[in-house]
């Protein structure tokens, strides 16, 4: 995804202006992208580490049970990517791996902006692998809340 004057990140466009990757290396990616948004709650850097694009810290957990809190962080993070979204900008959801939270994050955004619950899941799922080879959103937990919306 990221041309060769910023670091490499492992990252899926999934829909127009939107991508869901892993934990990016500090570096500048403003050629890319005018928005990083941080989900992974032990990936956090300052937003210093990305020089020329907004930052957005929306940290939440990966667990089979998320808490209140993390499904309401990850609300409030889906809805400011839907409004980058609308207003053109290039936006890249981050998580550690780029699989569950950013794919959740992404897919509630691409739900807020008006695509069914289970095409949002399909589309995100479908164009998103970690490093690893495992699709996007395998948490059982946000594909339930996912489809709930």
């Amino acid at each position: 995804m990221m041309a060769s004057s910023a670091p490499a990140v492992h990252a899926s466009r999934v829909a127009r202006n939107l991508w869901v990757g892993a934990a990016p290396p500090p570096g500048d990616y403003s050629r890319e992208l005018d928005v990083i948004v941080l989900v992974a709650s032990d990936y956090q850097p300052n937003a210093k580490a990305f020089p020329k694009v907004s930052v957005r810290h929306h940290p939440f957990d990966d667990t089979a049970r998320p808490a209140k809190q993390d499904v309401v962080a990850a609300a409030r993070a889906a809805r400011e990517v839907a409004t980058d979204l609308k207003a053109g900008k290039r936006v890249l959801v981050t998580c550690r791996m780029g699989r569950n939270r950013s794919g959740f994050v992404a897919a509630l955004a691409l739900r807020l902006l008006g695509v069914p619950a289970k095409d949002a899941l399909r589309v995100v799922r479908s164009r998103r692998k970690d490093a690893l080879g495992v699709r996007a959103i395998s948490n059982p937990e946000f594909q339930r809340l996912l489809l709930r919306t």
